[in-house]
């Protein structure tokens, strides 16, 4: 949301053998995405600027702004509630010689901040599930 200052600021890293390309795979996939992110499956182009609806179950469209993309090493996204509050997103992906390093930094900013314990219930599983996504044979 515009005007909304980061209030909490957070990352959790994965080490996948997954190469790069197959993690920007997941991340913008609307069929795979839910798999590891509760329920959530995204609508849009992947363009910088571009609006996504995060499509769930029961929920019905969740808006969020794609901020910056930049495939297959970063990608920004935000997702926004009705209560006000703005989570900002930004996946970093990054080839190494162990593998591929996947950096979420996760910001929260709203009238109600979230604390840093309830961040990792939330933020801990979906890297978990998606470490289990990426080690699912292709095709």
């Amino acid at each position: 949301m515009a005007g909304c200052d980061p209030v909490l600021t957070q990352t959790f890293r994965l080490l996948t053998p997954a190469s790069p390309q197959r993690v920007w795979g997941a991340l913008t996939c609307p069929e795979t995405a839910p798999a590891y992110l509760h329920g959530l499956s995204p609508r849009t182009c992947w363009s910088s600027g571009a609006p996504v609806e995060w499509q769930a179950a029961g929920i019905g469209a969740i808006p969020g702004q794609v901020l910056r993309a930049d495939p297959p090493y970063r990608l920004s996204v935000t997702v926004e509630d009705a209560s006000g509050t703005c989570t900002y997103l930004t996946w970093t992906v990054r080839e190494t010689e162990a593998g591929t390093v996947l950096r979420l930094d996760v910001e929260e900013a709203g009238p109600a901040p979230t604390a840093a314990d309830e961040l990792e219930d939330v933020w801990l599983p979906v890297l978990q599930r998606l470490a289990e996504v990426l080690l699912e044979p292709v095709g």
